[in-house]
């Protein structure tokens, strides 16, 4: 089972593209680059609740597509179709 942040980034691969620029560029400085949530704000001379209220509005936008979508739950079963074939 993957942990809170590894789906979370994991929904940011999947989705992150139907995302505005500014959600996308927050993310992926907060996920990929591992910056804090004041590092961010300190970059973009925004607050730190801004870049914290976005990060939250933002995954929650991830999540409802994955629930829509259901692409990584599609990915993960075909994976483990591939494994059950390789294993026989």
């Amino acid at each position: 089972m993957l942990r809170d942040r590894e789906m979370e980034s994991l929904l940011l691969d999947y989705y992150g593209d139907l995302l505005t620029n500014h959600q996308k560029q927050i993310l992926d400085e907060y996920f990929n680059e591992d910056l804090s949530m004041n590092e961010i704000a300190e970059n973009l001379s925004i607050s730190k609740s801004a870049v914290q209220d976005l990060i939250k509005r933002s995954l929650v936008q991830l999540k409802n597509y994955e629930k829509a979508l259901k692409m990584i739950e599609h990915d993960r079963k075909i994976k483990e179709i591939l494994q059950e074939m390789q294993d026989d």
